[in-house]
């Protein structure tokens, strides 16, 4: 069941999209990574994601502009915002609609948790 979940990382730090992909791959997760907002967008529109993990602080376009976008794009995707420190941009995004916020460094199990409770908060909706 957890290779039909599709889940999208956003962030500009290398290092953070490969923990995400070698983890979550490892339990099971289908995982596509984007480097910045635009190329999240990008991928978006051509790909249905149950849950994306966005990083609040990255260049070209900040974690809340991409939360529009994806929500604008396809707005059953579950958004959950990543930051180092909690700023006026992740209170913008929690007034946005942002499912949760995880805060670096994170535990590997808070992101699996988060990931099942989205997706069974989804299904019970549906």
């Amino acid at each position: 069941m957890r290779q039909d979940i599709k889940v999208l990382v956003v962030d500009d730090e290398e290092i953070i999209r490969n923990l995400f992909t070698d983890v979550l791959q490892d339990e099971g997760y289908n995982v596509t990574t984007a480097n910045n907002g635009l190329q999240a967008q990008e991928i978006a529109k051509t790909t249905f994601f149950d849950i994306a993990f966005v990083d609040v602080h990255m260049p070209v376009m900040n974690g809340v502009q991409t939360l529009r976008a994806l929500k604008e794009i396809s707005p059953k995707t579950a958004i959950v915002m990543m930051d180092s420190f909690p700023d006026v941009l992740l209170e913008e995004a929690e007034r946005e609609g942002v499912v949760t916020c995880i805060h670096k460094p994170f535990d590997i199990k808070e992101v699996i948790a988060v990931i099942e409770e989205a997706i069974e908060g989804r299904e019970k909706v549906v």
